[in-house]
């Protein structure tokens, strides 16, 4: 009994051992086309607000809302306008629309090489040239409440309008 049983398992390892094993799959052809994506550039911001007066608190809640919070009456602001185009831009032409929420606030507008009218509504444009990121001379907003309290200003940029509010606070 013995023999039979080793016979058999010689068998069946010959069995095993002869049995091809599948030619590995091969690799699909080379494209031309790129397997990866390429990087998406960092957002550019439409421009540059800020302000050297102390004591200003800046907040974000969106790419699309952003806002200041105050007590020195007026104060102004440095807004840079970027060219966000991946080609070079000549001219430029901003609008600032100023809708009071609860502050009753005045907003003026100027800076060397723009012209700009208006009153709630103010358009303003320059001749100036931007390379792609570049920025076009600088435009000082300066902000003036008649109370305490919130300005919305909608900045009409480009395909942009983000909203920057102004918040006087009147408070000791």
């Amino acid at each position: 009994m013995r023999l039979i049983a080793v016979a058999a398992l010689t068998v069946l390892l010959a069995a095993c051992a002869s049995e091809t094993v599948p030619p590995p799959t091969p690799s699909p052809e080379p494209t031309s086309e790129p397997t990866t994506m390429p990087p998406t550039p960092p957002r550019q911001e439409p421009f540059d607000l800020e302000t050297d007066v102390r004591g200003v608190r800046e907040w974000q809640n969106s790419p699309e809302e952003r806002g200041f919070v105050y007590r020195t009456q007026p104060i102004d602001f440095t807004l840079k306008p970027r060219n966000t185009t991946s080609t070079p831009q000549t001219g430029a032409e901003i609008r600032f629309v100023v809708e009071d929420m609860d502050g009753e606030g005045d907003l003026t507008v100027g800076g060397d090489g723009w012209a700009c009218e208006g009153g709630r509504d103010i358009g303003c444009s320059a001749t100036g040239a931007a390379e792609p990121g570049g920025t076009w001379a600088p435009l000082t907003l300066t902000m003036r409440h008649t109370k305490g309290g919130q300005t919305r200003v909608v900045v009409h940029w480009g395909g942009a309008t983000p909203n920057v509010i102004f918040r006087y606070d009147s408070s000791t």
